[in-house]
C-alpha cells in the first residue's frame, strides 16, 4: 500500500506547486501481490484525492499498460537504459539501481530486465506497439 503515501504527498506537493499532473511509474504487471498499482486503484485515489482538496490533479500512469520489459524497451529506445538501470528505485529495502536482488520488487525488475536483453527486437516492437511510438 505504499503508493498510497506516495501519490497522496506527492498531490499535496503539486497542489503547493500548482502543478496540474502527478506523474507515476505504477503498471498492472506489478499487480501480482501490489493492488496498489492497479489503473482502478489509481483512479479511485485520483477521485478521492481531487475531492480532499477540491482541485483536479490528475494521475498520469504512462506505463500502465506495458509490461517490465516493455519499460526497459522503451528506457533503451531514449537512450537512457543506463540512467533507468543505474540511477532509479525499485527496491524495498531502498537500494538503488540493482537493488538488494532479494525482494519482489527487486525480481520483478531483473526479470523484466533479463526478458528485454535476451530477446530486443520482440520486445521493443511489441513496446511500439502499445505506445504508438515508431
Amino acid at each position: 500500500g505504499r503508493n498510497i503515501l506516495f501519490l497522496t504527498l506527492a498531490a499535496i506537493y503539486a497542489y503547493q506547486v500548482k502543478a496540474e499532473a502527478v506523474i507515476t511509474g505504477v503498471c498492472e504487471t506489478d499487480f501480482s501481490g501490489y493492488p496498489d498499482c492497479r489503473d482502478e486503484f489509481v483512479k479511485a485515489l485520483n477521485h478521492a484525492v481531487s475531492l480532499g482538496m477540491a482541485k483536479d490533479i490528475r494521475f498520469e500512469t504512462p506505463l500502465m499498460w506495458i509490461d517490465k520489459a516493455e519499460t526497459w524497451a522503451l528506457a533503451d529506445y531514449y537512450g537512457k537504459l543506463d540512467l533507468v538501470r543505474n540511477e532509479t528505485l525499485t527496491c524495498y529495502n531502498g537500494i538503488k539501481g540493482d537493488g538488494c536482488g532479494h525482494c519482489a520488487a527487486c525480481n520483478l525488475r531483473a526479470n523484466g530486465l533479463n526478458h528485454y536483453l535476451a530477446d530486443k527486437p520482440t520486445v521493443m516492437a511489441a513496446m511500439k506497439q502499445k505506445t504508438g511510438l515508431r
